[in-house]
């Protein structure tokens, strides 16, 4: 088993004082054209030798949430007061203030880009100190930003997506997004003045049933509902036989089986001048648990047709009790370097595969899901990954996966 090689970084300015500044008539730190050593500007500066722990919570944990700012908390030894903002013999004295950057990586792949929100220093016996930083994601930044005056055309939810980013109040930096197309007409329903840019963001989002969130290289990203299935035909399983697939042992899994998301009468409502509004039932399973009720309402979609779409695909997918993995989790330190990264390098949204043999008596239970959330916890005795999950009620057809690509025994969406 190999040790993952984590790295956190802070996104700094030292000026004169950094390390990696250029050096006017130095040999080594004032040669011109050089690429190590630079004039000025923000760095990202290693602190990984004073790491203690690292948790990152990025997504949601049920379907029907949305999602919020992720974050991140890092405790670093602080013994030599580098991180105590009023030492001045510190290296990072008046520089290391809330919003500055924050990179995580894990075997040199992303993990998570954020900024500082608070410092809390932490002191202790014998003259030992740490210091507890929290960092918050790109969606923290759109959480107090107000739309001013906004009047929509007629347009696909990702080119509203894109048009609220371009708002000058906005202005979110167009190289860092990843914006899908959208399935979805979005209304020109005029934007109140003050609307929240990102409770707006998250309308578009549910209008579309897509997602919006920051992904772990710290791009704004929107999926379609319909968005192409990322699959590494990865499978979390207790089973130690061959595959042709990765398989990933787990640690832990949360199996549920009830009624915390069953709802069998759904209501959809738009936000035009006069709402268009689409109820749908499932009189048997109403008999059998009794009137579970789902509204949406000021969903920017105008045509009846796809409201009744909407509707009847919600009515489909939690109209029943479904037996569902709600979370899986691995030990990084228990996997090789190959298994590691094929976990690192999934995000939100992917298809994974589950399949688990209760107490070892077959048959296993083999369910599709879908990732909605990320958390790690990461300490010098563990580094966890925990991953929440949508359970699909139905195949998916992944094109050229060996998993999910095979013909008539999956669907590829409404």
């Amino acid at each position: 088993m190999a040790t993952p090689q984590i790295k956190v970084e802070l996104g700094l300015d030292l000026g004169d004082n950094s390390p990696q500044g250029f050096t006017l008539d130095d040999a080594v730190r004032g040669v011109l054209d050089n690429t190590n050593f630079i004039l000025g500007g923000e760095l990202f500066y290693d602190i990984s030798d004073r790491l203690s722990s690292v948790s990152v919570r990025r997504g949601k944990s049920q379907a029907l949430d949305r999602i919020d700012a992720g974050i991140a908390d890092i405790t670093l030894n602080n013994n030599d007061r580098l991180f105590d903002p009023l030492y001045p013999s510190s290296l990072y004295f008046g520089v290391l203030v809330p919003r500055k950057r924050v990179r995580i990586t894990a075997n040199d792949r992303a993990v998570y880009f954020g900024y500082i929100e608070d410092l809390d220093l932490n002191y202790l016996p014998q003259n030992r100190s740490t210091v507890s930083i929290s960092v918050a994601d790109g969606l923290s930044l759109l959480t107090n930003a107000e739309i001013v005056d906004y009047t929509p055309v007629t347009q696909l939810s990702g080119a509203r997506v894109n048009a609220v980013l371009d708002l000058p109040e906005v202005s979110w930096d167009s190289n860092n997004r990843d914006i899908d197309a959208g399935n979805s007409i979005m209304l020109d329903s005029d934007v109140t003045e003050g609307t929240g840019v990102l409770d707006y963001l998250k309308l578009v989002s549910t209008s579309e049933q897509g997602n919006v969130f920051i992904g772990k290289d710290g791009k704004l990203v929107f999926q379609e509902r319909n968005a192409e299935q990322n699959s590494v035909d990865l499978v979390f399983t207790d089973s130690l036989a061959p595959s042709a697939f990765t398989k990933i042992p787990f640690t832990q899994v949360n199996n549920v089986y009830g009624s915390e998301n069953l709802y069998n009468h759904i209501t959809v409502e738009n936000a035009d001048l006069v709402p268009e509004s689409v109820i749908v039932e499932d009189l048997a399973s109403i008999g059998a648990y009794g009137s579970r009720a789902y509204s949406l309402t000021n969903v920017l979609i105008e045509d009846p047709a796809e409201l009744e779409n909407m509707a009847n695909r919600l009515l489909l997918n939690y109209k029943d009790p479904l037996y569902r993995f709600e979370s899986v989790a691995v030990e990084l330190d228990r996997l090789t370097e190959a298994q590691q990264n094929a976990v690192l390098d999934l995000e939100i949204g992917d298809i994974v595969q589950v399949e688990f043999t209760p107490n070892g008596i077959p048959p296993a239970i083999e369910r599709p899901c879908r990732i909605l959330g990320v958390a790690q916890d990461w300490s010098v005795e563990r580094k966890q990954i925990l991953f929440s999950l949508e359970t699909l009620n139905y195949g998916v057809f992944v094109l050229d996966s060996d998993l999910f690509g095979q013909l008539d025994n999956d669907r590829l969406g409404y």
